[in-house]
């Protein structure tokens, strides 16, 4: 089986407010029952397509492995 990427989430950053987990478009993050902090559940159901770290305000969930292109530059015509 190949792993996946998931989100990384910095606990010492993180604040447990649950944004995350509500905005997860997939539901494969939730809070950890005994400590309230979000985990990934279900890592094949992650998109890693970044709405948990857009919504995050302490900047506590990364995904390092996201590759975003750069816009195509304009047409210089002559």
């Amino acid at each position: 089986m190949e792993s996946l990427p998931v989100p990384i989430i910095i606990q010492t950053l993180c604040t447990r407010c649950g944004l995350c987990v509500e905005h997860c478009p997939t539901e494969a993050l939730d809070r950890e029952f005994a400590s309230g902090y979000p985990v990934v559940i279900d890592p094949e159901a992650c998109e890693y397509e970044g709405a948990c770290e857009t919504v995050c305000p302490t900047g506590a969930i990364e995904l390092p492995f996201l590759i975003e292109f750069a816009p195509e530059p304009p047409l210089i015509k002559d």
